[in-house]
């Protein structure tokens, strides 16, 4: 019995020796982590070839196993062809059947999107697009750019042109796909190739059902700043997006409050632009229940331009107790169909109050800031509209040395003042000395009893460096405006901004590193607009110097060429 007990262990024995050993020399499971992204190998038609016979398929070879699911909404072919077009895999190459077969004499373009990923979710680095000819030549027309959302490369959108020069109406674009589409690639950028010369509308948008139309307004969106003008023998243009998201929802009054201090509140469904309301006074009404009796503008309106706010304050000369509405024009507020003409407030009712309330300061533009002594303008907005015969002595600027300065007072409307300090000097430090007795409200409340300081100092001239170089606008651009220039240092602590009157510019700024760009100001409001589709305005050009500015202390960066193309 022992002996047929060794008999059966030994093989036993040699069996488990030898599954321990290779388990124990085996490689480990896995391998590196897979994060490249799929490329194109080989098309058919081969790229760039010509007279290809008609044929009713194009095959794709990627670099590896492909999602299925990213390629639906992500392969573009150009020109379109009515029908449906059938995805069919034998292993990694995709074979594309269309509807119909080519068409002669005609330049296809394929566009594999950027979105396409492998079976580890990683994206192609950037769309790659191929054509071929059924005719003698391929077309040879450019156009390239990148998105940006929030200051930011944004990788997620398609850029489509279309054959008309201006959309029609903003529904256009549900039911219009555009002949030529692609996707940005991770760095925001896109290049659409292959198009024939001519003139076309150019937009970027969020695809989000992958249904290769704009879908307004469900769908984030950037404006070019001028029609693409495709010409093969020309320099390509260049046009880049902005994304924007525009609120479609009308705008309504939901609240109206006269307050003790003659300030109506006025409080929005949603946002709005203060610009629109602060330049169309002539266009808002406080209307008296009782007929026959004249309505009322605003002499002023608080919020700041360029403001994005649902709450404003307005402020009415010599309002009369009684009822009344409140009725702003439609068509300054937008985003209402043609035909409401207004909107108006639910009826409310004013009563004289005793106004008691001391006005105070909300900001002053210099304080605690460095600035440079050409910068002279310090800007004061105050809690409710001020008197407008205030003395002089009211404000002083004195330095460290107590001399006192000379300056001038401006009102830019009741809410604010604008104070003028004339020869400040380099690497001082300076003091705005309000005293607060001389400054009073309608109702004669002054800001208080006591002086308040607000100090801010300029640059030291030997501490600074200093950037030179030309601003070219290619003759692409359509625009006789006056170029900004904007260095914003790379902490993000120090922005520096200069309305360049001739080709040239030579600036002071603190020693650092920068980022340096520009825009054409179009409609000369000092700020850059990313255009607007209703009503239709084009975006305003933009440029970015490709390299960061270095500045040093007592030395000039020289040679900066800012182009805008």
């Amino acid at each position: 019995m022992s002996v047929n007990r060794n008999r059966f262990l030994l093989p036993l024995i040699l069996i488990l020796f030898f599954c321990l050993y290779c388990a124990k020399i085996s490689a480990p499971p896995g391998g590196p982590i897979d994060k490249t992204g799929p490329w194109v190998i080989t098309t058919m038609p081969a790229a760039d070839s010509i007279n290809i016979p008609g044929d009713d398929k194009i095959s794709i070879q990627f670099s590896e196993d492909i999602n299925k699911n990213t390629i639906e909404g992500s392969i573009f072919i150009s020109p379109r062809f009515p029908g449906e077009i059938k995805h069919k895999w034998k292993g990694r190459t995709l074979n594309i059947l269309l509807p119909d077969s080519f068409a002669d004499s005609t330049t296809y373009i394929v566009n594999v999107g950027a979105s396409v990923s492998d079976l580890h979710g990683n994206k192609m680095d950037n769309s790659f697009i191929f054509a071929f000819s059924t005719g003698e030549k391929i077309n040879q027309g450019r156009i390239s750019g990148t998105a940006f959302k929030e200051g930011k490369p944004y990788p997620d959108a398609s850029i489509g042109l279309y054959e008309f020069l201006l959309p029609d109406s903003l529904t256009q674009f549900d039911s219009i796909y555009p002949p030529y589409l692609t996707q940005c690639g991770k760095s925001g950028e896109y290049s659409l190739e292959y198009i024939p010369d001519g003139e076309f509308f150019i937009i970027a948008f969020n695809d989000k059902n992958k249904d290769q139309l704009f879908n307004y307004p469900r769908e984030t969106f950037g404006l070019p700043d001028r029609i693409a003008r495709i010409n093969a023998d020309a320099e390509e243009p260049k046009i880049d997006f902005y994304m924007q998201q525009e609120d479609t929802a009308a705008v309504e009054i939901l609240s109206t409050t006269m307050m003790s201090d003659k300030l109506l509140k006025v409080r929005f469904t949603s946002a709005v632009v203060s610009d629109s309301l602060r330049e169309n006074h002539d266009k808002i009404y406080l209307e008296p229940a009782t007929t026959g009796q004249p309505a009322l503008n605003p002499v002023a309106i608080k919020q700041r331009p360029g403001i994005l706010s649902s709450n404003y304050s307005f402020y009415f000369d010599d309002v009369a107790d009684g009822a009344y509405r409140l009725k702003i024009d439609a068509d300054i507020l937008g985003r209402h169909p043609d035909s409401i003409k207004n909107i108006e407030s639910a009826e409310f009712t004013i009563t004289s109050e005793t106004d008691n309330t001391s006005p105070t300061i909300d900001s002053v533009s210099h304080w605690n800031k460095s600035i440079f002594p050409t910068d002279s303008m310090i800007e004061i907005f105050f809690s409710e509209p001020i008197k407008e015969q205030l003395s002089k002595d009211a404000f002083r600027i004195i330095d460290a040395d107590s001399s006192q300065y000379e300056i001038h007072i401006r009102r830019p409307d009741r809410f604010a003042l604008n104070i003028f300090a004339n020869d400040l000097k380099w690497n001082k430090t300076y003091s705005m000395t309000v005293i607060e007795s001389l400054v009073v409200d309608l109702s004669g409340n002054r800001l208080g009893d006591s002086v308040r300081n607000y100090e801010f100092a300029t640059f030291d001239r030997d501490s600074l460096g200093s950037v030179s170089g030309t601003i070219t606008i290619l003759p692409n651009i359509d625009t006789t405006a006056f170029p900004y220039i904007k260095f914003i240092s790379q902490d993000g602590k120090f922005t520096y901004e200069e309305r360049i009157l001739t080709g040239k510019f030579n600036l002071p700024l603190p020693p650092g590193k920068y980022l340096l760009g520009g825009f054409l100001d179009k409609n000369n409001n000092g700020r850059y607009d990313d255009g607007s589709l209703f009503p239709f305005h084009y975006a305003e050009t933009t440029t970015y110097y490709p390299d960061t500015v270095r500045v040093r202390a007592r030395f000039e960066t020289a040679g900066i060429d800012l182009i805008f193309d």
